[in-house]
């Protein structure tokens, strides 16, 4: 009978949970080997790291009052907004050449069971889930792991400043398991490290050494030095990223340096 469908959609909708993003947007993915491809990306809100470099210091704020729908005619909403609604957008953002749903931040961890319940419903439509983590929880990352088709987790160095130096062993061991929980359940893990100048050789080669059974693809990424850092002298030069490139190569694969290309293209 219409009138029960109609009354279980409802409720359905009313058991939807609800969480807080910055913004829902239709681009290119602009690092890592997926560069190019066509994405919808959701930048969830609030993130517990502090590295230097962020280039997205605004989506740090865990529970903002508004968020931004970029379609033809960007329009801001009221947080928390519901799985319903986020989805409505997905639909409304859909492409012909669409690859997936990028789950960014922010830090996407950071709302765990809401990611989780809209990557369901994105599975549900037939479309593919692609998470972008720094990786800080192995237990929120294993939580939500079999939503998701693609990985891009991020190993963050000591002279990245995301966390107190009493807290980086616990950083670095949840990344790296988060790591291993993802080659174990089939996603396609990509590893990204953000190269800085005088990023250590040795450093390098500790990370690759902890990796060097997994099957991943190893990005090293010459970092963007955002606006308020232009003029420090913080990118690394072509010798270091050839050395750092050459050590991983000594025990990974499938190694890649690749910049951000959405900051070359100006878009997103």
């Amino acid at each position: 009978m219409p009138e029960v469908k109609e009354v279980l959609k409802r409720v359905k909708n009313a058991e939807m949970k609800k969480g807080y993003i910055t913004e829902i947007f239709s681009s290119f993915q602009g690092e890592g080997p997926y560069a190019g491809r066509r994405q919808i990306f959701i930048r969830f809100a609030g993130c517990p790291l502090s590295c230097f470099y962020c280039d997205t210091p605004y989506a740090r704020d865990p529970t903002p009052g508004f968020w931004t729908a970029h379609k033809k005619k960007p329009c801001t909403k009221r947080n928390p907004v519901s799985t319903n609604e986020l989805m409505e957008y997905v639909k409304e953002l859909h492409t012909p050449d669409l690859h997936s749903i990028s789950y960014t931040g922010g830090e996407p961890l950071f709302s765990a069971s809401f990611v989780k319940e809209i990557a369901t419903e994105a599975k549900s439509m037939q479309l593919k889930n692609f998470i972008e983590t720094n990786g800080y929880s192995a237990k929120d990352f294993a939580s939500v792991a079999d939503c998701f088709d693609f990985a891009s987790i991020d190993i963050k160095l000591r002279n990245h400043r995301a966390v107190e130096e009493k807290d980086y062993d616990k950083l670095y061991s949840n990344a790296v398991e988060c790591i291993r929980i993802a080659v174990d359940r089939g996603i396609g893990t990509i590893v990204k490290v953000v190269a800085i100048k005088n990023t250590s050789v040795e450093e390098i080669e500790e990370i690759c050494r902890d990796l060097a059974d997994l099957n991943i693809k190893f990005v090293l990424q010459p970092v963007t030095a955002p606006p308020d850092l232009q003029s420090a002298d913080i990118v690394p030069g072509i010798k270091e990223l050839f050395a750092l490139s050459e050590t991983a190569g000594l025990f990974l694969q499938h190694v890649m340096v690749i910049p951000q290309v959405h900051k070359f293209m100006r878009i997103p």
